[in-house]
């Protein structure tokens, strides 16, 4: 009995052996053909019936955990000067350094240098600077000129290149030098107009307003006469670059002398404010019916009130790119070819920001998420490209830039009570039948006439003119800065004498 017993019991234990190894063997099989997923999740997300055959199918989501992007780079702050203002960089560095192209190159800081297009030159070579973004055609061809540009050779760089157009109403969007290499390359457009607040427009009945001699005309201080406000906003130019350009645009697109006849009946026609977003402000309130703006300034309003319109003046203004470059100054200039690559691509929805609204240069952002959500931004891209500017000169406008900027504050803004005086008491009168169409013509004519004053240097009699601008700003820049408070006060006592010879003349 005891052995019959010990015999079933071997007989057992093998079978159990037998069992565990044929289960094992089964495993390993298993494992072999099935190995383990680490990179993936899976994760059942809708079941729902087809609604062709009525059965019910179940879909799964394959969720791959983001890459890290390796680089073999060391640590790079890259610096770059530029003309931008806060609010565009705090969102372009944001975007940036949690790009996969910043990443990459390690580029872990971007430090933004904004100094006056002066010193830019000077400060280029002494903080060894990489990039330089924004400040017009003329600085950068000016860098070129100081072999200060470095010709841009990445290949992924020079490719995305190839889908900014050439041109923008006639104006180049990419510089090219005699070696065959491409020096700067515009990163957005920019142009220069007016806002119209288009209800406001309407309730008074004014006619669509297309040109700056429109923001001058007496239809316009018709209105002035109506509602006891002036109806149009412009800036101060000592507190506006912005408008300081378009006032430079006008006197060329005009010629000097009707250049100044036009300003200077804007100035009668208008309130002026210290800043130029307090004027898009304004007309995005209603508080005025048009203002002089830079483009992104008229993007703006319009999309925070769809009434507001800017408006392009046709052949009246300029239409250019605003360019980026690698600066032969740079220690980093792959990484610094990198980040100009973003700017070109990626970094074009920066633009698209509802705080920035400017206008791209690369027409492929539009197909982005992002882009397709701004039809109103693509829209004044496309119009941009059928727009007729004029032939503006940046070295004219910056040979005259200062004298004109005093000679527009002491002879429209210090003395603007006077000069609405005259101008109301004229409108009123002509408005009124009390004088005629050729009457009008006279005495606008001796309201807006050059002011005659002392030149500082030669103590001669002088006649306001481009030539005597030039000559004086010369002058003053040279450091003779003290024949600024004798000029600013003959200024504003031929200004005087000119508004009370206009109301005086009406009786």
């Amino acid at each position: 009995m005891t052995l019959s017993v010990g015999r079933t019991s071997v007989m057992m234990i093998a079978l159990v052996i037998l069992a565990v190894l044929v289960g094992v063997a089964a495993y390993f099989a298993i494992t072999k053909s099935y190995p383990p997923q680490t990179m993936t999740t899976q994760s059942t997300y809708t079941t729902q019936s087809s609604p062709i055959t009525g059965t019910t199918s179940t879909e799964t989501l394959v969720t791959t955990p983001p890459q890290t992007v390796t680089t073999s780079y060391p640590p790079v702050v890259l610096k770059v000067l530029t003309r931008h203002p806060g609010d565009i960089l705090q969102v372009a560095k944001k975007m940036f350094l949690s790009s996969d192209i910043a990443k990459k190159y390690n580029i872990v800081d971007v430090q933004f240098i904004s100094v006056p297009p002066g010193l830019w030159v000077q400060t280029a070579k002494a903080q060894s600077v990489d990039v330089g973004w924004g400040g017009g055609p003329t600085l950068f061809d000016t860098l070129y000129q100081e072999k200060l540009l470095a010709p841009l050779s990445s290949p992924t760089l020079l490719q995305a290149i190839m889908d900014i157009p050439d041109t923008v109403a006639g104006a180049p969007l990419k510089r090219t030098g005699p070696d065959g290499n491409m020096y700067w390359v515009a990163a957005a457009l920019s142009s220069f107009g007016f806002t119209v607040n288009t209800a406001l427009a309407q309730q008074y009945g004014l006619p669509p307003l297309k040109s700056w001699r429109d923001l001058a005309s007496p239809e316009v201080g018709k209105i002035l006469l109506k509602a006891q406000e002036p109806p149009i906003g412009i800036a101060d130019p000592l507190a506006s670059t912005s408008n300081t350009r378009m006032y430079e645009i006008i006197l060329q697109a005009y010629g000097w002398d009707e250049g100044w006849r036009i300003l200077t009946l804007m100035g009668a026609n208008s309130f002026i404010y210290s800043g130029s977003s307090d004027v898009r402000d304004a007309v995005i309130k209603g508080e005025r019916i048009a203002g002089i703006t830079i483009d992104f300034y008229g993007y703006t309003a319009h999309y925070l009130n769809p009434a507001c319109v800017y408006v392009l003046p046709e052949n009246e203004t300029i239409v250019n790119g605003d360019p980026i470059a690698l600066l032969s100054t740079s220690k980093n200039p792959v990484q610094a070819q990198a980040f100009i690559e973003w700017v070109l691509t990626d970094g074009q929805k920066v633009w698209l920001d509802p705080n920035i609204n400017r206008i791209p240069v690369n027409p492929k952002v539009f197909d982005t998420p992002e882009g397709k959500a701004r039809e109103d931004l693509k829209k004044s891209f496309e119009e941009l490209f059928y727009a007729r500017g004029i032939e503006f000169s940046d070295e004219l406008a910056l040979s005259y830039e200062v004298m004109m900027q005093y000679y527009f504050k002491a002879t429209i803004i210090d003395t603007q009570q006077l000069l609405l005086s005259a101008w109301t008491k004229l409108l009123s009168a002509y408005y009124g039948g009390k004088i005629t169409q050729e009457k009008f013509n006279e005495l606008v004519g001796i309201m807006t006439r050059p002011i005659e004053f002392t030149d500082p240097e030669t103590g001669q009699k002088v006649v306001w003119s481009q030539d005597v601008a030039i000559r004086l700003n010369t002058l003053y820049l040279s450091g003779k800065t003290t024949i600024l408070d004798g000029l600013m006060k003959e200024w504003r006592a031929g200004a005087e004498e000119r508004y009370r010879a206009v109301i005086q003349a009406l009786g």
